[in-house]
C-alpha cells in the first residue's frame, strides 16, 4: 500500500476522516460523543496522529474529538475552532438573565420566588472552569427548565456538582437511563476533587440529556444544551491538561498558507495565539441572554464550518465539513490541479450545492467525492451527481454503512473499500 491513503469511518451521528501521510496522520472530525471512536481508531491499528482536527463545533464533529482527548489516544495536537475558547472566555460576564434564557429555549417564564438564581452571578465567572461553570449552568437550564438550587459558596466546583446532581435525579427521565452508571465511572476515574473531572461528567450528562429531548416539542432546547455541553466538556478536559491545542479563527476570506510545520492549511481560518479572547461577536462585560443564544447557534451553524486542505508533489485532500465556501467571494474558485480525494462539503446534500459551483478540477477523473449518509431523505446535491467519481459512506444500493478506504498508487486513488455510489 502507498504511504498516502484516505479512510472514512462510520461513527455514531457522524464519520471520521483519516489521513495517512508521509508525515504523519491527521483526523479530521470525530461524530458524537461516545460515538466509539478510539476503539474503532485501536481495532484498525492506527498509531499515533499528528493532529485531530475539527471543522465545525457541532456535535457531530466535535464529539469524537473530545472522546479522544478524554481517552488519553496518542494525539500530538487538537486543531479546535476559537469560537469555543471564545465562548468560554464570554460567558464569564453573563449578566445572570435566566428567565430570559429559559423563554428563549421554549420553556415558560419561570415564577420569579421559586427562581434559585439571582440576577448577578460574579463568583462563578472567577477563577478557573468559571466559565465552564456558567457554561453548565445555561445548559441544565436549556434541557430540564430550571435551575439547581444555589450552593454556598457559589464556586465553579460547587455550581459543576450541582448540576451534576440535578441532572442525576431526573435520571429516571427521557434519555436518562445508564446516567448514574456514566457518573459513577467518571467519579472513580478522575475523583471527586478535580473540577475539571466535574466539569467532564456535566458536559456528558447535559449530552445525554439533551438527546433524551423531542426535536418536536423541545427542539431549540435540545439544540442549546447540546452545543453547550460539548462546550462544558471541552472546557473540563482542557483544564485536565487534554494536550496540546491549536485555535483556529475564521476569517471570513481565503488564507492559503500552510499550517506551520504541517503540509496542511486552513483555506477559510488561521492559528491564533494561546492567550483567550473573545471572537465571534463576542466582547468583554456583561453578556445578555440574547447575545449567549445568538453565540451559541453561531459556534455550530450550518455553513460555517473551517475548510482545511492537504497536498504534496502527487496528491492532495479537501475536507469542506459543513461549509459553503463563501470566503471565496462571489465568483471566486477552488481549483484542485492534482488528483484530490474531496469529503463532499454538506454530507453531499442539498445544503452544499453552493459549495459544488465553487469547486473546479484540471482533470474531474482522477479526483474521488466521498459523500456521507446525509439524511433519511437521502436527498443529493446534483453538483455531487455530476462528479465522475463518487462513492458514498451509506451504501447507496442497501443503505448499509460502510468504511471507505483508498490508496494513492501510481498517479491515481484506488478504492480498496466501499461500494460505489449509485444514487441518480
Amino acid at each position: 500500500m502507498d504511504s498516502t491513503t484516505f479512510r472514512v469511518l462510520p461513527v455514531e451521528r457522524g464519520e471520521a476522516c483519516l489521513l495517512s501521510t508521509r508525515r504523519g496522520t491527521y483526523l479530521f472530525d470525530g461524530g458524537g460523543l461516545n460515538g466509539g471512536l478510539p476503539r474503532l481508531l485501536r481495532e484498525r491499528r492506527v498509531g499515533r496522529i499528528r493532529a485531530a482536527v475539527c471543522t465545525s463545533a457541532s456535535p457531530g464533529r466535535l464529539g469524537g474529538i473530545l472522546d479522544l482527548m478524554g481517552s488519553g489516544y496518542p494525539v500530538s495536537e487538537y486543531w479546535l475552532p476559537e469560537g469555543l475558547r471564545a465562548l468560554a472566555t464570554a460567558v464569564r460576564g453573563f449578566d445572570g438573565g435566566f428567565p430570559d434564557w429559559l423563554v428563549r429555549c421554549g420553556w415558560p417564564v419561570p415564577v420569579a420566588a421559586s427562581f434559585p438564581v439571582p440576577g448577578t452571578l460574579p463568583p462563578v465567572g472567577d477563577g478557573p472552569l468559571g466559565g465552564g461553570a456558567m457554561l453548565a449552568l445555561l445548559g441544565a437550564a436549556a434541557c430540564m427548565g430550571g435551575l439547581p438550587d444555589r450552593p454556598r459558596p457559589l464556586t465553579p466546583k460547587s455550581t459543576l456538582a450541582s448540576v451534576a446532581e440535578m441532572l442525576l435525579s431526573r435520571a429516571a427521565g427521557p434519555g436518562g437511563g445508564g446516567l448514574l452508571p456514566l457518573c459513577l465511572d467518571g467519579l472513580g476515574k478522575a475523583g471527586g476533587d478535580d473540577p475539571g473531572a466535574w466539569a467532564v461528567l456535566c458536559g456528558r450528562l447535559l449530552a445525554r440529556r439533551a438527546e433524551g429531548l423531542a426535536v418536536s416539542s423541545h427542539g431549540v432546547a435540545r439544540e442549546m444544551a447540546g452545543t453547550l455541553a460539548l462546550a462544558v466538556t471541552a472546557e473540563g478536559l482542557l483544564a485536565r491538561d487534554g494536550g496540546r491545542v491549536r485555535w483556529f479563527r475564521q476569517t471570513g476570506r481565503l488564507e492559503e498558507h500552510l499550517v506551520p510545520r504541517h503540509p496542511v492549511m486552513c483555506l477559510n481560518g488561521l492559528p491564533q495565539p494561546d492567550e483567550a479572547g473573545c471572537a465571534g461577536g463576542l466582547s468583554a462585560g456583561r453578556l445578555s441572554a440574547s447575545s449567549v443564544f445568538q453565540a451559541i447557534r453561531r459556534l455550530g451553524a450550518s455553513g460555517a464550518g473551517l475548510v482545511f486542505r492537504y497536498g504534496d508533489a502527487e496528491c492532495g485532500a479537501l475536507l469542506c465539513g459543513n461549509s459553503k465556501l463563501s470566503f471565496l467571494g462571489r465568483r471566486g474558485t477552488l481549483l484542485l490541479t492534482r488528483p484530490s480525494v474531496v469529503a463532499a462539503p454538506q454530507l453531499g446534500g442539498l445544503g452544499g450545492e453552493e459549495a459544488y459551483a465553487r469547486i473546479r478540477s484540471t482533470d474531474p477523473v482522477s479526483d474521488v467525492w466521498v459523500r456521507s449518509h446525509g439524511s433519511h431523505a437521502r436527498r443529493v446535491a446534483e453538483g455531487f451527481r455530476r462528479q465522475a467519481v463518487r462513492c458514498c459512506l451509506r451504501n447507496c444500493r442497501d443503505r448499509t454503512l460502510q468504511e471507505i478506504l483508498f490508496a494513492f498508487v501510481r498517479g491515481r486513488w484506488r478504492r480498496l473499500s466501499g461500494g460505489s455510489c449509485t444514487c441518480m
